[in-house]
């Protein structure tokens, strides 16, 4: 009887704590998945943002996901990315750049963060690359004040892609909305309420001024800098093609 209960304890594998190598990849892990969601809301400064948006906006004109048509009649374009959404839920917002059509040519860029509301992203996943084509002076000057925008207040649709025809109706939208999820898959897109927050340290750094007025900036009043103009001159390009 005891050699069989002796046999019996013997052959039970020996549970050991875990090693403090395994414990480091457990927090290593558990780290960087928080970065993953987190890195858009703590990016550096204007012109890492500037970096990032642009690799957006040069994406989906690689991909032909938008309609060049509407763009060259747009009056504004915003470029974000936001993390957070899921499936018809609001999210946590992202942080983007808004660009106005002035006479002499396209504005310089002014910084903002998105929160507490939902693009209304039908399907997709929680990193979403965001294009929005605004199409009158009117929205493009209530985007630069920033604020809340209901789901009353906007005519906004998803965007026709590529070489889809356009009609008067969509030049007529006060939005036309282009969301891509990282995976590379196109979302449908409802747009709900959402807050738009101009970044005024990012926009004060980058212009040199303080208390700068997103005005100013949209309206062209307001430079680049000689100096920053560089960091620029790939998303001027891909807006004329």
């Amino acid at each position: 009887v005891s050699q069989s209960r002796y046999a019996e304890v013997s052959t039970t594998p020996e549970r050991k704590p875990p090693s403090m190598n395994h414990l480091r990849k457990i927090l290593l892990a558990g780290l960087m998945a928080n970065l993953s969601v987190s890195v858009w809301a703590e990016t550096a400064d204007m012109e890492n943002l500037l970096i990032d948006t642009t690799e957006i906006f040069a994406k989906m004109i690689r991909e032909e996901k938008i309609n060049k048509e509407l763009l060259k009649d747009a009056k504004g374009v915003v470029i974000l990315n936001a993390t957070g959404f899921g499936i018809i839920i609001g999210g946590s917002g992202g942080d983007g750049i808004l660009l106005a059509r002035t006479p002499e040519g396209w504005s310089g860029p002014c910084a903002f963060t998105t929160a507490k509301g939902s693009f209304g992203i039908r399907v997709g996943g929680s990193n979403n690359d965001i294009i929005i084509l605004l199409m009158n002076a009117g929205v493009v000057d209530r985007w630069a004040k920033g604020g809340h925008f209901t789901d009353a207040f906007a005519n906004a649709a998803f965007g026709p892609n590529g070489a889809t025809t356009v009609d008067a109706d969509m030049k007529k939208r006060d939005f036309n909305v282009y969301i891509m999820e990282k995976s590379g898959f196109d979302a449908g897109v409802g747009f709900g309420g959402f807050d738009v927050n101009i970044n005024n340290e990012f926009n004060a750094n980058f212009y040199d001024q303080a208390g700068i007025d997103a005005d100013d900036i949209i309206s062209g009043r307001v430079k680049v800098p000689a100096a920053k103009t560089a960091s620029l001159d790939r998303l001027y390009n891909l807006l004329k093609k």
